[in-house]
């Protein structure tokens, strides 16, 4: 069985997410995994031009940002430009797909979704469409026709797939009902899905690195020891995802102002190498209490190890925390999927959000106030009861089933 996991580089955490299905695929016998990126259907003059200005909007602008993701979300006449710009590319990647052949495929992002949808039911429908949403939430450009199966973050997410598909099913009905048309083959238009698809909510899929139980307590002591801070010391860790997009300078600033001696902070600056040279400008000599990673693979470790992470409102970032039972503030989230994953989790998991530095320093005052013991019965209750770190394995052993019985 040849499996393909399509993703898209807009964040890091649909690439993350495929990285993490590709490590639990690749494990099962009698398959074949490739991994494919959308951005490569077209040249890739334009996909950076398209990255470098969809950054610029978020850091500059997001409330425009704010105003597509509504307008997609709510409204049906996004659809025909999802359906556009699926079509054009479905005929830029038809080659790649045809080359590969691939007998499943997952989609980790709303673009491959709708390709392959169309691929599906134009040239293979034989095809196995499996989509992972990579949020706490479900994005209506996600719900296309054709697709087997949605793995969802949590249960509770079951609702939006149903009201976007019932919606969705009923609009077609409607509009096809005004112009006296009877429904057509499959019962769709305009990719719309007509009944409710298969959901599992395993999780969102997460690393390897993070489905490692250390003991939280040996994890807290050998990172104190690493950097020569004292064994109780308070360490808030500071995580903006692949592309550095917390404003950390600022954080930093002023939480060093207005917190005690004995928090200590670490701050992981991605791929951002401009953020990394500043933070690195304020760490100062080899006693300061405060340390910086660029992109790294001890992410895992420096989550497991820290008192509390603060981090932007991305789904796969949130899921990599609470795999960790992280203590976890969100800080001023994106516009859009942030804002729905941050109200998403306030709700279901407790985890706490401020939108001005002097509400993050109270917050990291009250965290720092407990005792130690109680700080780490506390993180091993959340990964308990939070954390999905099996989700790239269940979506495996998943799979395995579908191959008996394809």
């Amino acid at each position: 069985m040849k499996i393909l996991i399509m993703s898209a580089p807009i964040g890091s955490g649909h690439q993350m997410a495929a990285n993490a299905l590709e490590e639990s695929l690749t494990r099962l016998e009698n398959v074949e995994v490739v991994q494919g990126n959308v951005f490569s259907f077209f040249p890739s003059f334009l996909g950076k031009l398209f990255l470098r200005s969809y950054e610029k909007i978020l850091r500059i602008c997001p409330g425009l940002y704010a105003m597509s993701y509504r307008w997609g979300n709510r409204n049906s006449g996004s659809l025909w430009m999802r359906n556009g710009i699926n079509f054009l590319l479905l005929r830029l990647g038809r080659s790649f797909i045809e080359r590969v052949r691939p007998d499943v495929v997952y989609s980790t992002h709303a673009t491959p979704t709708g390709i392959f949808s169309l691929y599906k039911e134009k040239y293979d429908p034989g095809l196995w469409l499996g989509v992972v949403v990579t949020d706490f939430t479900v994005h209506r450009w996600l719900i296309c026709n054709g697709v087997d199966a949605f793995f969802l973050a949590d249960e509770r997410l079951r609702g939006q797939i149903a009201a976007v598909a019932s919606g969705a099913a009923d609009k077609d009905r409607s509009d096809r009902e005004k112009d006296g048309l009877l429904p057509n083959e499959n019962g769709s238009e305009n990719g719309l899905i007509t009944d409710s698809p298969a959901c599992y909510a395993f999780g969102i899929p997460v690393r390897s690195a993070f489905c490692q139980h250390r003991d939280v307590a040996a994890a807290h002591r050998d990172l104190r020891k690493r950097f020569g801070w004292p064994k109780d010391a308070f360490v808030c860790l500071l995580v903006g995802g692949g592309g550095g997009m917390l404003p950390m300078e600022a954080i930093l600033r002023e939480l060093r102002r207005e917190t005690t001696g004995n928090i200590y902070f670490v701050a992981v600056a991605g791929h951002n190498a401009d953020l990394r040279k500043k933070l690195e400008a304020q760490a100062g000599g080899a006693d300061s209490h405060l340390k910086v990673f660029g992109f790294t693979k001890e992410l895992s470790q420096l989550m497991t190890g820290s008192d509390l992470v603060i981090t932007k409102g991305g789904g796969v970032s949130l899921a990599e925390c609470l795999a960790c039972g992280s203590d976890i503030v969100i800080y001023s989230p994106l516009p859009g999927q942030e804002q729905a994953n941050t109200v998403f989790v306030q709700q279901a998991y407790g985890v706490k959000a401020a939108n001005d530095t002097k509400r993050l320093a109270e917050i990291l005052r009250q965290a720092a106030g407990l005792p130690y013991a109680d700080r780490i019965q506390q993180q091993n209750k959340r990964r308990s009861a939070f954390g999905r770190p099996e989700a790239a394995q269940r979506i495996a052993e998943f799979t395995q089933n579908l191959h008996l019985i394809m």
